[in-house]
């Protein structure tokens, strides 16, 4: 185990225990359209921002390498697509190969709650392994989502408007779970208001977690949003069609990035 590895890599990628991230994997999940036409070209717009690392499949993170981009990189090693069973990831790489490629941490995501959740923890567990053996971050991508029966996903969006406290039940158990199989970095839901969040955060007991970012809001949302999560304790965020759909990527980034490092109020950036 080379436990002085991962925190040399940790480091990297949650500078002062804070971290904006950006995550690309849409662009294999969803498919090539709007800010993922050219998601090399996004990611120099990323950095420029000021953003602490991306997250995306291998072949970006050698694409940026060619062409001279240099950020802490985050490999996911699970995949599916909208084209079929979009709920159930299965694995698509290994540690080593990220070892290899230089990365700075790797990706598992896991559907709570789906029919396909036994597997994909199982595939979390094995990483898990992988990770402690070689001294390799683990963020684990904890979602509370299902196949609905129409086969769309079920993200639980209902239970979110009229339960909330039922809501964060689910997420704090999905976030306990990454927590229990050894991730070091969890990204999960926003519960909607710091109070709850709070809770999601303690079930973590002290793993970092950051927010997935969720459809497209106005400015002012996503940083109103990205400001309450971390008041309750969280370690920033992971918002991909957040930033990469914004007419000007890297003046949103560098928001983000005064509100969640700096504290900055969003109201001061992103007048109603």
């Amino acid at each position: 185990m080379d436990s002085t590895g991962k925190l040399v890599r940790l480091s990297r990628l949650l500078p002062s225990g804070r971290t904006v991230m950006v995550p690309f994997d849409d662009a294999l999940i969803s498919g090539p359209h709007a800010g993922l036409l050219d998601t090399v070209g996004r990611a120099g717009e990323v950095a420029a921002g000021g953003a602490d690392a991306i997250l995306g499949f291998r072949m970006l993170h050698e694409r940026c390498v060619r062409q001279g981009l240099s950020m802490p990189f985050l490999v996911n090693l699970t995949a599916s697509t909208v084209l079929s069973a979009h709920t159930r990831k299965v694995a698509v790489g290994s540690v080593e190969a990220a070892l290899r490629a230089g990365c700075d941490g790797v990706a598992v995501h896991v559907n709570v709650t789906d029919r396909d959740e036994a597997l994909m923890l199982s595939t979390l567990g094995a990483v898990s392994d992988s990770c402690q053996q070689w001294g390799m971050p683990l963020l684990a991508i904890m979602y509370p989502r299902r196949a609905a029966a129409d086969g769309t996903d079920d993200n639980y969006l209902q239970r979110r408007a009229s339960d909330r406290p039922g809501y964060a039940t689910l997420v704090r158990h999905a976030a306990r779970i990454a927590v229990e199989l050894g991730a070091d970095i969890v990204k999960t839901q926003y519960t909607g208001d710091p109070e709850s969040f709070a809770t999601v955060v303690e079930a973590a007991m002290g793993v970092p977690v950051v927010i997935a970012g969720g459809p497209r809001t106005s400015i002012r949302q996503a940083l109103d949003n990205a400001h309450s999560a971390v008041a309750a304790g969280a370690a920033g965020v992971c918002f991909g069609r957040q930033t990469y759909n914004r007419a000007d990527v890297t003046a949103f980034v560098r928001m983000l990035r005064l509100v969640v490092r700096d504290g900055r109020d969003p109201a001061d950036l992103a007048p109603e």
